[in-house]
Formats: structure tokens, C-alpha cells, sequence
């Protein structure tokens, strides 16, 4: 069962695409950061979908370090940072997802030495407080959300995280910036990186949900490589990224209509539609499958036991036809695996003349003399599966002469 918290996204913070890695810090952590190179305000305080922010392996204070990361690039082109947009499942707590996302980013600085600032999103249901790491933020407004309110902030299952990290690696000794990381950079090594990357978050999300009871699990495979893998039906769509316009539009259109009939709302209904049949259809094929292989394997099963049968019991046939004194006949009928290697119809007839009754009772009224018997132990002489039968004798045809 596949977990819908699947969103694992790396994205590149550069001079074009980002005016202030300041301001971008100060809005992934919900706080008020001053640009020294702008000379801007940047306050996003006000922002109630931020439930943890933590530095690590960098110094305490995030303003001052995002201000040193921007002053390190002095081209016009240059990289600031990197970005990780991670999906959270919404059934583990607050703390627990903490612990996740810090071991995380514990390895990403063990294995390529970068420092990152991770801060959780919550889109939080009323009556929810806000949890904010101390030693950041203080003077944090504790409110609670107002129930008049919620329409606006989305999914409430929308858990995630943001973790920014700067290209260059931090020197803790020196409070200073050094070189360039360049090997996520490079053709060659940064996919391999990316892949790596997503390999960890998913090992380490699927350990916390298995502690956790959950029984569903994260898969970041493309759909392509799930069908490949025999995983997941063929044909499966994604779903394009809304993006904040598309998506506050269609919020709008739901509040006013009771449902999100924009274009955009209508394309993602119509995928989810088409993916929900594929899923629907091949999971009741695979079901009919395995019934299918198991029928099959248990009737090959029941072949070969019958064939494994029919050996012995022949084997057994042979040898009771070839005996020649009783003895060896009663040797025979103990060592038959089987009762039908027997001659049923003998064996009835046999019972019905009283030809082995004598024999049987005897078995049974059998008196057990306790001084030279225990009776409490039973016997270890293997018993006879059943009373040899005594073959009548022809009788000799007489020759009568004329």
C-alpha cells in the first residue's frame, strides 16, 4: 500500500530565480529577517503554518547566516542554495517528525557537509497549537487560528518541510563560508547524488511509519519505473503542479460553488479519476492472478503426490503378489504404505466370511498379565496394518474315466 506523502522535490536558488535568500529563509521560517544587502525588511511573522524551525550544523542565529551565505556571491548568476520540499506523513506527531527530518539533514552534512535550516509546515486545524523551536523563536505569536479561517490554508493533511542549504560549505570554527560544494553540480555525479538522496529519505520514512503501526509506505518511484518493476498498472498519470494561483482560484470557486470547477480543478479530477480505475482494475487482476497460481499449484501438488502414491502402492502390489508364505504376505501387508494397495474386494470378502474376525478380537481380548507386562508403557513391536489373509486352496479336478 502505497503512502500519499510521496513529494520529494530539490530545487536550485539562484540570483534570477530568488531577489533575497534572506527574505526566502525568513518566509520558510515564518520569522522577520533584515536583508543587509537590500536594506530590507523581510516579515513573514504573521504567517500560522509553521511548526518547526531548527538549524543544523550551522550557527543558532539564522539571520546572520543566510545575510553570510548572500554576501559569499558576488556574481550576478550565482547559486545560493538548494532547496528540499519534503511531503510528511500526517500520522506521525510533531516530534516524531522532527527527529525524521534532523536525522536528515544529520546525513546530508555527513555525507556532502551541508548545513541546513529545516522548517515544518503544518496547515493547522483550529484548537492546534503552534510548536516552535525555543532557542529561534522566541517572541513567536502563540495565538490559536481562527475557525473562520481554516477554508484558506488548504489540505490540513498538507504536512511537509522545507530544508534550505547553501552551496558552499560551513567552517564552524571560523563562523565562515569555504568552497563551493560542486560535486551536486556536476552532470555526472549531481543525479546520482539527487538519487541517493531520495533513497535515504525513503528508507528512513518507511523505519518511522513501521514503529508507528502505519501500514502504508512511502514509494518515490516514478510511475514508469513502478510499472516496470510489476509494481503499479500501466498508463498511470501525474498530476501537473497547481501552483499558488491556480490553487487559490480554485479554493475560491469551491468556496462559492461547493466544488472546484475551474479548468485546472476539472483536469486534476479527471487524472485522479483515470489513475483510481487503473488502480481498481489491476488490483482485482492481480487478485484473480494469484487465485489462479495457487489453484494451479495446488493442483501440480496433488499430481505429484497421487504419482508418488501410485510408485508405492505399485511397488508394495508387487511385492505382497510375489510373497510365497504367510509370513512374507503379512511382512508385506505391515510395509504397504498405503491401505488400497491392498485388494479391497479380497479384504471384504474376507470380513464377510468371518475369516479375520477371530484374529481381531483376539487383539482386543488379549489379557495383560502385570507380572510380566507393564502395562502402563506402551508396546514398541510395530503393530500389522492388518490380518493376513488366508488364500482357500483350489481344489484338484479329478479326472473321471469312461
Amino acid at each position: 500500500m502505497h503512502h500519499k506523502a510521496c513529494h520529494f522535490e530539490i530545487t536550485i536558488k539562484n540570483r534570477g530565480n530568488c531577489t533575497s535568500i534572506v527574505g526566502a529563509a525568513a518566509y520558510r521560517a515564518g520569522a522577520c529577517y533584515h536583508d543587509a544587502r537590500t536594506g530590507r525588511r523581510c516579515s513573514y511573522a504573521a504567517r500560522r503554518d509553521v511548526a518547526s524551525v531548527e538549524m543544523i550544523r550551522g550557527p543558532k542565529d539564522p539571520e546572520e547566516f543566510w545575510n553570510t551565505v548572500d554576501a559569499a556571491e558576488t556574481r550576478k548568476n550565482a547559486r545560493l542554495a538548494r532547496e528540499f520540499v519534503i511531503s510528511l506523513p500526517s500520522e506521525l506527531p510533531l516530534d516524531s517528525q522532527r527527529r525524521l527530518v534532523r536525522g536528515f539533514c544529520l546525513w546530508l552534512h555527513d555525507r556532502y557537509k551541508l548545513t541546513s535550516m529545516a522548517a515544518i509546515h503544518h496547515p493547522f486545524a483550529d484548537g492546534l497549537d503552534r510548536e516552535i523551536t525555543q532557542d529561534l523563536m522566541l517572541n513567536r505569536d502563540q495565538n490559536r487560528r481562527g475557525t473562520d479561517r481554516q477554508s484558506d490554508r488548504g489540505n490540513p493533511l498538507n504536512h511537509h518541510v522545507h530544508i534550505l542549504t547553501p552551496t558552499r560549505e560551513w567552517n564552524p570554527d571560523t563562523d565562515t563560508l569555504g568552497p563551493k560544494l560542486r560535486a551536486l553540480d556536476d552532470r555526472k555525479t549531481g543525479p546520482l547524488i539527487v538519487q541517493q538522496c531520495r533513497n535515504e529519505w525513503q528508507r528512513r520514512v518507511n523505519v518511522v511509519l513501521e514503529k508507528h503501526g502505519v501500514a502504508a509506505r512511502v514509494d518515490l518511484r516514478s510511475y514508469e519505473k513502478m510499472a516496470a518493476a510489476g509494481e503499479a498498472p500501466d498508463g498511470l498519470i501525474a498530476q501537473r503542479k497547481l501552483g499558488p494561483k491556480n490553487t487559490a482560484r480554485g479554493r475560491k470557486v469551491e468556496r462559492e460553488t461547493g466544488q472546484d470547477s475551474s479548468y485546472s480543478g476539472q483536469r486534476r479530477q479527471k487524472v485522479q479519476e483515470h489513475n483510481d480505475a487503473l488502480w481498481q482494475s489491476w488490483l482485482q487482476l492481480r487478485a484473480l492472478e494469484r487465485e489462479k497460481a495457487r489453484l494451479e499449484r495446488s493442483a501440480a501438488l496433488a499430481a505429484e503426490r497421487e504419482e508418488t502414491r501410485r510408485k508405492e502402492a505399485a511397488i508394495a502390489q508387487a511385492r505382497l503378489a510375489t510373497a510365497m508364505t504367510e509370513q512374507a504376505v503379512a511382512q508385506a501387508l505391515e510395509d504397504a504404505p498405503h491401505l488400497d494397495c491392498l485388494d479391497p474386494k479380497a479384504q471384504a470378502i474376507a470380513w464377510a466370511k468371518g475369516e479375520n474376525e477371530s484374529a481381531i478380537d483376539a487383539q482386543f481380548d488379549r489379557q495383560i498379565d502385570p507380572e510380566t507386562e507393564d502395562a502402563t508403557e506402551p508396546t514398541t513391536a510395530k503393530p500389522p496394518l492388518s490380518t493376513p489373509v488366508k488364500r482357500p486352496e483350489r481344489p484338484v479336478p479329478q479326472r473321471i474315466r469312461k
